[in-house]
């Protein structure tokens, strides 16, 4: 018996019987700068996504950060993950739309493969330190056009000039043979939307998880709030948070594929050729629907993107790229042959540019790493005498005696006051920013064992910040012991960003001159009123979110609340709100703001569940507002006024 094979032609027939006229068909488009005799069995798109998932620069993803760093975490993403994600989602809409899928998943296999290591950070400081105009889309342009060359007799992976042309996603003239059209086909259309969908709902979920971002900020959020009300019905009780998710990411899904399904209908193109023309988009969201997701990219932008912890990986970007970008410029000798053999033609900054751009987080980490611990056997002078009287004054302060000197003067020295004989102290700052975060991390993980990883996080984040670190550097008066330029000197105040700097960079240098033992002991005495603090802030504002655990945990339901009453003049407002669990009433207290009121219910709750009496009822408004002043409501005074 004889099994029939599907070949090409197969394929090609059957994307003709039932695709949509608008679709970019496989024997019409698969045209590429060189030409290649057509595989027996693969359609030109099929050949062009297998040869992106092998290529290298696919394979690197895996290591390259989407938000966070990639030490951070084993379950963020990374770019590699969110590419996935972006498959997937374009995926269901192409077949949904009876557009190109295969087309539609190598162009989502590529759109991000251009991406630096660190990320967006990554992108901009690659533009500032190379000396090149950096665009990641114009980077995996080039990437498959001729970084990546596996085939010994052509240039480049050869793509089609349809995934080339759609890789620009924003214009541009990607040449070698390719038509200029102003517009994208709908496949591409459709990869665009899908990335900006999957990272709002991942980011979402990772910024969760991290403990960066709370259920009660995402009900300020219309999408959110839709959601958790299109997925009651569907439950018993309050749905979690990972049905909410799902919930918002399958409400926009459906809603572009009806929206964009009604534009085919009455869009004015007959074929893919035509729709490259058009100058506006036929995919889209519904106007209500988009107006949803640009709310959503302000919330994400104003309280995940510019969170703290998440800038302190565009610090780490900054700084490595910027050792590296250095080094490669002044010692070009040590770039990968290839790298090397393309200067002549393209120029030292693009071949610099080229090769860091190419790297993963993790190896742009160690060789700024390697760089750093070759540059640190240059000897460096003893200090004169007024350096070791700074030194000496910081050694009672810190109670640390350093066997090094002239290494500790380097950590007292800033970059402004940078000279042939005196290194500053930027990358020991560098190594003191991580051994403190491993300090206060083990510190805040010990002390508070009942804690979650993402208020452990939280802690750790407050107590490492440059706001902190500027509290130590007043508390060891080190203004007065830093070596600085005559431009900062003579300015009169000193930026809390540089005496910041200086903490780290003299916790660096404990733990060279006496090793990790010596730079938890100054942890321990300068940072414990500082852990502290933090975790009181965190328990006197935090009652929902410790109900929430509780009833989570012990009935697999969230607490709700319910306003009962709103009294008294605009200016004295007092709110009365129930906390609810299910149907039943747990309690109920008042406040100035409902915020507040929320925050008393929630801890009359945890008491009464675990059992506690409370020392002092606060139930009714007069008994809640007489206790403005404790400390126990200090954060949420102000909330909703």
């Amino acid at each position: 018996m004889t099994v029939p094979v599907a070949r090409r032609e197969h394929a090609e027939q059957r994307e003709h019987g039932w695709l949509s006229p608008l679709a970019c068909f496989s024997d019409i488009w698969s045209a590429r700068p060189e030409d290649e005799a057509p595989d027996p069995f693969r359609t030109g798109f099929v050949r062009d996504r297998d040869r992106i998932i092998h290529c290298g620069a696919f394979r690197r993803l895996k290591d390259k950060t989407q938000v966070f760093v990639i030490d951070e975490g084993d379950f963020y993403r990374t770019r590699l993950t969110h590419t996935l994600e972006v498959v997937q989602m374009a995926r269901f809409l192409g077949l949904a739309l009876r557009l190109n899928d295969t087309l539609t998943e190598a162009l989502a296999l590529v759109h991000d493969i251009g991406h630096p290591p660190f990320g967006h950070e990554g992108e901009r400081i690659l533009d500032e330190q190379t000396g090149v105009t950096f665009n990641h889309n114009s980077q995996a342009l080039r990437i498959v056009d001729v970084l990546e060359s596996p085939y010994v007799e052509r240039s480049g992976m050869n793509l089609t000039h349809v995934v080339r042309r759609s890789i620009l996603k924003h214009g541009g003239d990607p040449g070698r043979g390719a038509e200029p059209m102003p517009g994208l086909f709908l496949e591409a259309q459709i990869v665009d939307l899908a990335d900006s969908t999957a990272y709002q709902h991942h980011d979402l979920e990772d910024g969760l998880r991290a403990g960066i971002l709370t259920e009660e900020q995402l009900a300020e959020l219309p999408i959110w709030r839709l959601a958790l009300a299109e997925e009651r019905p569907h439950r018993d009780g309050e749905p979690g948070r990972k049905a909410v998710l799902s919930r918002i990411l399958k409400t926009s899904l459906h809603d572009i594929v009806q929206h964009s399904a009604e534009a085919m209908a009455r869009c004015e193109a007959k074929d893919a050729a035509g729709v490259a023309q058009l100058p506006q988009r036929v995919i889209g969201f519904s106007p209500e629907r988009a107006g949803l997701h640009a709310e959503l990219a302000k919330f994400l932008m104003r309280n995940f993107y510019q969170h703290p912890r998440v800038l302190r990986s565009a610090d780490t970007a900054r700084k490595a790229i910027a050792v590296l970008a250095q080094h490669y410029r002044e010692h070009s000798e040590e770039l990968p042959a290839d790298y090397r053999a393309r200067i002549d033609q393209d120029g030292l900054g693009r071949s610099v540019c080229d090769y860091l751009a190419g790297m993963t987080d993790r190896f742009a980490m160690d060789e700024w790493q390697r760089l750093a611990a070759m540059q640190s056997v240059v000897e460096v002078p003893e200090p004169g005498p007024e350096g070791l009287q700074r030194i000496a004054s910081l050694e009672r302060t810190i109670g640390y005696v350093f066997h090094d000197k002239s290494l500790a003067a380097t950590a007292l020295t800033h970059a402004s006051a940078r000279s042939e004989e005196q290194d500053p102290n930027e990358r020991l700052e560098f190594l003191g920013d991580s051994v403190l975060g491993m300090c206060v991390a083990q510190d805040v993980y010990q002390r508070y064992p009942d804690r979650q990883e993402g208020e452990l996080s939280r802690i750790k984040s407050s107590v490492v910040s440059r706001h902190a670190l500027h509290k130590v550097a007043l508390k060891w008066e080190l203004a007065d012991k830093l070596t600085l330029g005559p431009g900062i000197r003579s300015s009169g105040q000193i930026p809390p960003s540089v005496e910041a700097d200086a903490v780290e960079a003299v916790l660096g240098c404990v733990f060279i001159d006496g090793g990790l033992a010596a730079v938890r002991r100054i942890v321990s005495e300068h940072w414990s009123d500082l852990t502290e603090a933090a975790s009181d802030r965190r328990r006197s504002t935090n009652h929902k979110s410790l109900l929430q655990n509780l009833t989570q945990g012990e009935t697999g339901q969230t607490p709700h609340y319910e306003v009962l009453s709103v009294e008294g003049p605009d200016h004295e407002k007092v709110f009365t709100v129930a906390a609810l669990v299910g149907n039943e009433s747990l309690a109920v207290a008042s406040g100035r703001n409902k915020r507040q009121a929320e925050q008393r219910a929630a801890r009359e709750a945890l008491a009464k569940l675990r059992g506690k009496a409370r020392e002092e009822p606060t139930h009714g408004a007069t008994a809640a507002v007489a206790r403005d002043g404790d400390e126990d409501d200090s954060g949420d005074d102000a909330a909703d006024d």
